[in-house]
């Protein structure tokens, strides 16, 4: 690893499948390259000159002021009335805007740019005030109604969804101590913002009994929006019980689904509260899992126990992943989860022997699916399809900007050649970068879509403008293009 990477680890916090075909030839010309690792002194050059709207300390700057700007989403949808509670895809892109600051600031720093770091500072106060709006009560959705926040006890099937917004808090609490963000007003102390998010990370895994689950969801009645019943008894069935304690007895998350996306959802609450308690061994232990043999922080090792279970579990071929085991399609965003969970975790275990046979599932894995990215890259635009391997298909920016940030990552980390995967990486970059309109919206963003077996099911699915997803992953873009800016510029 790079030591301006090591430098950033700490910053770094959200953060293949065994059994897969080998990798063939894809509808476009090119082999990804047959020994994808980094060889000699890696070339950044053609990552880091960059013009006009694609720039990535302005583009990130502007995508951070639209985050702050535009209300609470509908499940990333900015264009209809906002939800009852902050979801996955608004947290998704919380994170991605203080990693990008919080990379801006390192550059402002290194450059000597004051006035560039005291913007900078303005908008991480623009994020933490909008997580202190939505806490008080200030932030409403219909009605003037305050947005929900206890959402732990939601009685529907995606509550993985649901308990990522833990991570917003965990965020703030790893960062609020260091002298770099002294500019910066929390209205929560550190061990306030730790106890909210800690309890969403601790639940996730938390090996309740049959009964303790229909107790606690039972008198969930606090979140009554006007569909359910506020005093039904929620009655888990046995059944759906045993399927959650499979996994418990793994040491792996009962809210576990085998749905793609929700193994970022999960790794990335987990690696959040991993970096909010790293430097406390008394995390270093796990009392619900008693196998538990290494002394590495206790939510590290259940993010890694649970990336490892979705790389294994879900099939596909080509380095790529189906949506669910009941869905066999290539779908981008989907694959996108992938591509960016397995180097995001890889920057943090890659050095730790406890996890080396992790460590290298993990990166045998990302190569594989870099390869099939590249293999799949619209060579005209530089981004990827709806559906990956149905290259003339519409193109989907959420997972193209995923799959950018997850090569440039691997460039930059030595894992992934930088002459081929640095220009791919470019061409990724400047293929999206014309999508962002004049409010800084990405378009054709694919709207939140469940599992389908068909390819119409993909093909049909409405596409959206500024939708969260997309925002998301540009943010991530910019804040990769920015690391790789400091380490130029710091001459490392």
């Amino acid at each position: 690893m790079n030591i301006l990477s090591i430098l950033l680890i700490n910053s770094l916090l959200l953060f293949g499948c065994a059994g897969k075909e080998d990798l063939h030839t894809g509808e476009n010309t090119g082999t990804g390259g047959d020994d994808q690792t980094q060889t000699e002194t890696p070339d950044f050059s053609m990552l880091l000159d960059f013009e006009g709207k694609a720039e990535p300390i302005d583009c990130g700057m502007h995508l951070v002021e639209r985050f702050i700007e535009v209300p609470n989403s509908n499940w990333g949808r900015t264009d209809k009335s906002s939800s009852s509670f902050v979801t996955y895809p608004d947290v998704c892109a919380w994170l991605g805007a203080f990693w990008f600051l919080e990379a801006a600031i390192d550059n402002a720093i290194l450059t000597g740019d004051n006035a560039a770091r005291q913007e900078a500072i303005g908008l991480m106060q623009g994020l933490v005030d909008r997580y202190d709006n939505v806490i008080t009560g200030k932030t409403t959705f219909g009605g003037g109604k305050p947005l929900y926040t206890g959402l732990m006890w939601r009685d529907e099937h995606n509550r993985v969804d649901y308990y990522i917004w833990g991570a917003v808090s965990l965020h703030i609490a790893s960062i609020m101590d260091n002298p770099k963000y002294s500019g910066v007003s929390f209205p929560q102390t550190r061990a306030e913002y730790l106890e909210f998010g800690l309890e969403y990370a601790d639940n996730q895994f938390h090996p309740y009994t049959l009964e303790e689950f229909r107790t606690r969801f039972s008198n969930a009645s606090e979140y009554d929006l006007g569909r359910v019943d506020p005093g039904k008894k929620y009655n888990l069935s046995e059944s759906t019980y045993s399927g959650w304690k499979s996994y418990l007895d793994q040491g792996c998350s009962w809210q576990t689904r085998l749905w793609i996306d929700d193994m970022f959802m999960i790794t990335a609450l987990q690696i959040q509260a991993y970096q909010a308690t790293k430097d406390d061994p008394e995390y270093n232990t796990d009392p619900w899992w008693p196998s538990k043999a290494n002394s590495q922080n206790r939510y590290l090792d259940r993010a890694v126990r649970e990336m490892v279970l979705y790389v294994n579990k879900l099939p596909g071929e080509q380095g790529l992943y189906w949506h669910s085991p009941d869905a066999p399609q290539f779908w981008a965003r989907g694959n996108g989860w992938m591509a960016v969970g397995m180097p995001q975790m890889l920057q943090i275990i890659e050095d730790i022997p406890d996890y080396a046979t992790e460590t290298a599932l993990l990166k045998k894995e990302y190569k594989d699916m870099m390869r099939g990215l590249y293999i799949y890259q619209k060579k005209d635009e530089g981004c990827w399809a709806q559906l990956i391997n149905h290259t003339d298909m519409w193109t989907e920016t959420s997972g193209s900007a995923m799959f950018a940030y997850a090569f440039i990552t691997g460039v930059m980390n030595g894992w992934l050649d930088s002459a081929t995967y640095g220009q791919a990486a470019r061409r990724a970059w400047n293929g999206l970068v014309p999508y962002l309109d004049d409010n800084y919206d990405l378009r054709e963003v694919c709207a939140g879509t469940g599992t389908g077996s068909t390819v119409g099911h993909y093909e049909s699915r409405e596409r959206t403008t500024g939708d969260t997803h997309g925002q998301a992953g540009m943010l991530w873009c910019t804040y990769a293009l920015t690391q790789l800016k400091n380490e130029a510029e710091s001459g490392l």
